[in-house]
């Protein structure tokens, strides 16, 4: 008798386990619906499939991609439309309008402007800082390096006509050409891991778990706690990038082209060097800034650099997350804007260009 009632006591005790972890799961599974519900409502999405399916291969041996026209990627809450040519951005007509200013702006994927609202992006905010007498002309991609973004000013910006071209010089701007097949490969190999957990994953349950607006929010959060946590990492990679020679002849070439370009189409350059978004008190690359800039004067261009005014900021405060040292955030762009205003508001006369068209 008294076996018996142990024995009925544990399955008593096993029930109540049993029960109680179904009500637990329950309330789990009720809370994440809830949540995945509300981030909806707010404006939030689950990871995008990947960029590479909005893009479209073109007949081109330098840049083989463009960004579909008239389209739509969002990655968190972060919206980006492409207008009707494939970029960022509002509609411009081809024609000059009387009376403004254009000035085009090329660059890679801080000029698109990653991980930041677009009225937040540096083209936008200087197109709002100087108002209706100018217009602001964003031609930023994602991956571009600089003779491929001096490309892509000869290929479509100069049809605009523009008074100023705007370069946003970033710190991996001549590393390898970007490919729309090496992209895909790319995005192929990272479907099938767990970056974070250093996991492989079955590609379709990944695209599962990334359609969550929930769990692609947790995940980008946990990202940027581990980063703030383990501190900054090192960057060699840069250090590396810039004693390759082949590299700095790249940028070198690419100036020497928008030379060209700056005197056949009559147009002004600015080059914006953007620092690394890392400690500013053991800065590394002050002798790159210098070297860019003198690049930049060598072909009569005016350059602006951007770390005197960035390092006056603690950098965790310019980041998009604690993760990335590349794309600053809207404070970033709201900082490298107003850099830019200033000079073109106060330019003496003579760096005012003369294009053949006026």
């Amino acid at each position: 008798m008294r076996a018996y009632e142990v024995s009925k006591g544990k399955r008593s005790s096993r029930k109540e386990f049993l029960f109680g972890t179904l009500v637990v799961t329950a309330a789990l599974v009720v809370t994440a619906v809830f949540l995945e519900l509300g981030l909806r409502l707010l404006g939030y999405s689950g990871a995008p499939e990947s960029i590479i399916g909005n893009m479209m291969i073109v007949d081109d041996p330098v840049l083989d991609w463009r960004y579909i026209p008239n389209s739509r990627f969002q990655q968190g809450k972060i919206v980006n439309q492409y207008n009707n040519m494939g970029f960022r951005g509002d509609d411009h007509s081809i024609e000059k309008p009387s009376g403004v200013t254009r000035v085009v702006v090329i660059g890679d994927s801080v000029t698109e402007g990653y991980g930041v609202e677009w009225r937040d992006v540096f083209g936008s905010t200087v197109q709002a800082s100087l108002g209706s007498g100018y217009e602001v002309i964003s031609l930023g991609m994602g991956g571009l390096n600089t003779p491929q973004e001096v490309h892509m000013l000869e290929q479509v910006g100069i049809r605009y006509a523009p008074d100023y071209v705007v370069v946003n010089f970033i710190l991996n701007d001549f590393d390898f050409f970007s490919s729309a097949k090496a992209g895909a490969k790319h995005a192929e190999d990272n479907q099938s891991k767990i970056a974070l957990l250093g996991i492989r994953i079955n590609p379709s349950v990944k695209r599962a778990l990334k359609s969550s607006a929930l769990l692609y929010l947790v995940n980008e959060r946990i990202a940027d706690l581990w980063g703030r946590i383990k501190g900054e990492e090192r960057h060699d990679y840069y250090g590396e990038l810039w004693r390759n020679q082949a590299n700095r002849a790249r940028v070198t070439a690419a100036f020497e082209k928008l030379r060209l370009l700056s005197r056949d189409h009559g147009f002004k350059v600015i080059v914006l060097v953007w620092p690394l978004v890392i400690d500013y008190s053991d800065y590394n690359y002050r002798a790159i800034h210098q070297w860019i800039a003198e690049q930049a004067a060598a072909n009569q261009f005016v350059g602006i650099d951007l770390l005197p005014v960035f390092a006056t900021q603690p950098f965790r405060t310019l980041q998009v997350t604690s993760e990335d040292y590349v794309h600053p955030n809207s404070k970033g762009h709201r900082l490298a804007a107003a850099e830019f205003v200033k000079w073109v508001t106060h330019a003496p006369a003579s760096s005012y260009p003369v294009s053949s068209g006026q």
